[in-house]
């Protein structure tokens, strides 16, 4: 198995694959991924694009540390251009929300912790803001129960007939 095959195994992030990796110091790794897929969906009509526009820049997006060192994955998201509504987009991946920096996966991680200990720690271990620590697990907490993956709604006793 080659350093590549071995890095995608533990990213484990379907869809993507490790082009590149570096060591940042004794305490970071970056990965620089790229997408397996060659089209997108428009978010306006929801048709599919297979025409690729350009890459928009380079992401650095936080994920699960990796041996200790705190991972971040450099994305380059694709910019499609839809046939339909002559319109450019950038690709939504299932792997990360519009608009933050952090992987769900990394999401769910620091949500969980939080349940368990301060806000401070947290912040303190992941060399993260009190303040991103917060608004991370603000968001996980109001999610309804149907948007969190592998969750079931469970029945309370005496509520079903």
């Amino acid at each position: 198995m080659n350093n590549s095959e071995l890095l995608n195994r533990l990213l484990g992030i379907q869809k993507l694959h490790v082009v590149k990796s570096d060591f940042i110091g004794e305490e970071k790794l970056h990965l620089e991924v790229e997408s397996n897929l060659s089209v997108a969906s428009c978010p306006d009509c929801g048709r599919v694009s297979d025409q690729i526009h350009d890459e928009s820049e380079a992401q650095m997006i936080r994920d699960l540390s990796i041996a200790e060192r705190r991972c971040y994955l450099v994305y380059r998201a694709g910019r499609f251009k839809c046939e339909q509504c002559k319109k450019t987009f950038v690709e939504r991946v299932e792997w990360k929300r519009s608009n933050v920096s952090y992987t769900e996966r990394y999401e769910r991680y620091v949500y969980q912790r939080v349940r368990r200990e301060s806000v401070s720690q947290v912040a303190q271990d992941e060399g993260l803001s009190e303040e991103a620590v917060q608004a991370i697990f603000e968001y996980r907490a109001h999610l309804p129960w149907r948007a969190v993956p592998g969750k079931k709604r469970r029945r309370h006793a005496g509520t079903h007939k």
